[in-house]
């Protein structure tokens, strides 16, 4: 391969966020080249995804669910950039998810079937059972390596953005206007650096989970993208609202496993060993269904106050069995390859033990990719 590659749009990661990207630039016939450090470019947060995306419920609007957006923000969200995605959002699942990569989204009487999570008054998220970030990331993949217009290439680490005032040899050009030319890419298999030019570079890295003792993102969440932008210049705002996933599987010498936010839209509740729920408390209103940043601190000062390591997630007393294996298949079949496989029978005066989970939930750790 040259040393040298020019085009048109440069994609810095393959989830949902870049490979949509991708294939609105390129079906407006620019040349897009996109790449990503995983030698497999299913391999991200996209994919890690197990609950569902917000479309349109019932008796849903924008103003609706710009409210929603707002208040699970607490206020500090954009305005503009809420309007936008509460008015063009549910539109653009459509087309593209639904119409556009044929995404197999569950359904009911011949419609997609809406659930209700955190943050939200109605049902308004579309899902795939538990996988519903994979069944888009495989649908999309597919749809961008088919595309004429669209180079990807795996196993592609962006090293640093190539921006002429940071690079030029006048070294007076730092005081001239940003600018972003591409980007430095190493090609790991064959050990050497090369240059992409574009005219235009899209940052789509996902997050920095991996910099905290605990995530659920993969390892290639490691805030890439944030670094190389700071260091081209661009502004850095909201750094210290990383959002954290509250529900995480926790057991020595397994993978701290995300336990979807869609468990608690189904109706799992909280709770201590004893069975005792405790989300009331801290929200009387959602409940168990707070937004995510009002539950983690829930399980925080739960932890504090009883000097606790860990709190649990009850399915069995709120949900049939029937349902929980239908639902949440790859939950399951994680919680019992690693969690408490003893007698599951509730003892007396508990709530039943959480789907087979000892630890169902630690202090929260890590960016979350629900």
């Amino acid at each position: 391969m040259e040393d040298l590659i020019e085009t048109d749009v440069l994609i810095i990661g393959s989830g949902i966020a870049g490979g949509s990207a991708a294939l609105v630039a390129a079906d407006a016939g620019l040349r897009v080249t996109m790449i990503t450090r995983s030698r497999d470019p299913l391999s991200s947060n996209t994919n890690w995804a197990q609950g569902g995306i917000i479309y349109k419920g019932k008796d849903d609007s924008p103003a609706l669910l710009e409210e929603d957006i707002i208040a699970a923000g607490a206020g500090y969200c954009n305005p503009a950039a809420v309007a936008q995605l509460a008015t063009e959002g549910p539109g653009l699942v459509k087309k593209i998810l639904i119409d556009r990569l044929k995404v197999p989204f569950d359904t009911h009487d011949g419609d997609v079937s809406l659930a209700r999570e955190g943050g939200h008054h109605l049902p308004r998220i579309i899902h795939a059972a538990d996988r519903t970030g994979a069944a888009i990331e495989i649908a999309l993949i597919e749809a961008l390596r088919q595309h004429p217009n669209i180079a990807l290439l795996a196993g592609h680490t962006a090293i640093d953005l190539l921006t002429p005032a940071h690079h030029a040899l006048d070294r007076l050009r730092i005081y001239e206007p940003q600018s972003c030319a591409g980007a430095y890419v190493l090609d790991r298999a064959a050990g050497r650096v090369m240059r992409v030019l574009a005219k235009r570079t899209v940052l789509a890295t996902g997050g920095l989970g991996q910099i905290f003792l605990r995530s659920t993102n993969p390892p290639g969440a490691r805030g890439d993208g944030l670094a190389m932008a700071y260091r081209a210049g661009a502004r850095v705002i909201n750094a210290e609202f990383v959002q954290f996933h509250p529900t995480v599987f926790v057991q020595p010498g397994a993978q701290p496993f995300l336990i979807s936010e869609a468990v608690r839209g189904d109706g799992a509740q909280l709770c201590h060993a004893d069975g005792t729920r405790f989300m009331a408390k801290y929200s009387p209103e959602w409940k168990d269904l707070a937004p995510r940043d009002v539950v983690s601190r829930s399980i925080y000062f739960e932890m504090l106050e009883n000097g606790l390591s860990h709190v649990y997630l009850d399915l069995r007393s709120t949900i049939p069995a029937e349902r929980i294996h239908a639902h949440f298949p790859t939950i399951v079949a994680f919680c019992v390859e690693h969690g408490d496989r003893s007698d599951p029978r509730p003892r007396p005066g508990r709530a039943g033990r959480p789907l087979l989970l000892r630890r169902s939930v630690d202090r929260p750790g890590g960016a979350h990719n629900d």
